[in-house]
């Protein structure tokens, strides 16, 4: 486990560990990383202008504190305290510049996060740098100065601390990522399946929601109505009734039926309930498993999305990061050809939005790439799937393994 990289462990290997040292392949990813963001640094995005800067100005004309008297935004405060802390650099730096350096920090956090999931799954965490140097995560903090590294950052530190054992933690971060974008619920169906596998203490599954309540005390104190902090999220999924704008099935609707496909939504809804519910039984059964609960993860994070309707461009965003975690955690080609899939996915639905936002064919294109990671994803997780009929063993006390093909190979090695 000396290269970031490596899918095979034979002399092909060797010889590149000895070509490459790992000191040196740290500063190749740190380097690319740094000059892919130069690249898009100046570039204003849509959302800039639309949503982001006009917030920044609120915060910074009425001041951090008393911005919150009022509601200004359709996000939750989580986000909205960190624009509040740039907003103290206002004057010495442009808008869109703190607004971006705040995106960047937060795949810094995506980085630590990784790099404890890997630590828990007993992978060499300095491979959690290539996270920086994925296509989408660039694209996400320095073209479009989002802040999804946050909330994913916090779901990956989430599964990290069950892997452990540490189910108390794990709810927390399950509250933080939800504080910050309803899309933590993509990691529901995982981390509620461990949770019912460790027996958890019921208790315990309160925790987000006291988290998450928590995030939004200093807003209402501030003076936010307490019904608004909690609606929030209610009237984001209000605002867009599109069938959606990321690379899944729903594009099609988006651009040749729009109307019609609205009342389809029902079958998205019930598909993603079927696989969401299959996960959350896999994860029951392979809650004491790293490679399992990686593998769950990164298809829980793209299978949600592609079945659901009103996507938007960015929700692979957890899938694109588990897939790299599955990839150094599986080491296989197939682990490596969805992670590509998914990520030519997500790299499709941002061109469209930046480049082709009337004519997202592109987007169509990205569907097929991110059904063909899942078909790859669900072959990966075939094995468990043979499990599902015996549930009564798990129940009573029974242990048995669930590990992937590939990873069981693996650790015979």
């Amino acid at each position: 486990m000396n290269a970031p990289l490596p899918l095979t462990r034979g002399s092909d290997s060797a010889s590149t560990d000895a070509a490459l040292s790992p000191q040196l392949q740290v500063a190749a990813i740190i380097g690319l990383a740094a000059i892919a963001r130069t690249i898009f640094w100046n570039v204003r995005p849509p959302d800039m202008s639309i949503f982001l800067e006009p917030w920044f100005a609120h915060i910074v004309r009425y001041g951090p504190v008393g911005a919150f008297a009022h509601p200004f935004s359709n996000y939750e405060p989580a986000y909205l305290y960190l624009l509040a802390l740039g907003s103290l650099a206002a004057g010495a730096l442009a808008p869109m510049t703190i607004i971006k350096i705040i995106s960047v920090a937060g795949t810094l956090f995506l980085t630590l996060a990784l790099a404890d999931l890997l630590k828990a799954a007993r992978i060499a965490p300095r491979n959690a740098l290539l996270v920086l140097v994925l296509p989408s995560v660039i694209f996400n903090d320095a073209l479009f100065a989002q802040c999804d590294a946050l909330w994913v950052g916090a779901c990956i530190f989430a599964v990290a601390r069950m892997m452990r054992g540490r189910t108390l933690s794990a709810m927390v971060w399950c509250g933080v990522a939800f504080a910050f974008k309803a899309q933590a619920a993509f990691i529901a169906p995982v981390m509620i399946g461990a949770m019912i596998g460790r027996r958890a203490p019921w208790w315990q599954w309160l925790v987000p929601a006291f988290v998450f309540v928590a995030t939004l005390v200093p807003a209402w104190l501030m003076g936010w109505p307490a019904l608004k902090l909690l609606t929030v999220y209610l009237g984001q999924a209000a605002w867009d009734r599109i069938p959606g704008r990321l690379a899944n099935p729903w594009m099609v609707g988006t651009m040749f039926a729009d109307h019609a496909a609205r009342s389809w939504f029902a079958l998205g809804y019930a598909a993603a309930g079927g696989a969401a519910l299959a996960i959350t039984v896999l994860a029951a059964r392979g809650a004491r498993n790293p490679r399992t609960l990686i593998l769950l993860a990164a298809l829980a994070g793209t299978a949600l999305p592609f079945l659901l309707p009103k996507m938007l461009e960015r929700y692979y965003f957890l899938g694109d990061v588990m897939t790299l975690a599955l990839v150094l955690s599986l080491r296989s080609r197939p682990a490596l050809y969805a992670m590509c899939a998914v990520q030519i996915a997500s790299i499709l639905s941002h061109v469209t939005l930046m480049y082709f936002f009337y004519q997202p064919y592109p987007a169509l294109i990205g569907a097929v790439f991110a059904a063909a990671g899942l078909a790859i994803m669900g072959r990966l997780a075939v094995p468990q799937l043979k499990t599902l009929p015996d549930l009564r063993s798990h129940f009573s006390g029974g242990t048995p393994s669930l590990l992937p093909q590939a990873a069981a190979d693996l650790d015979r090695r």
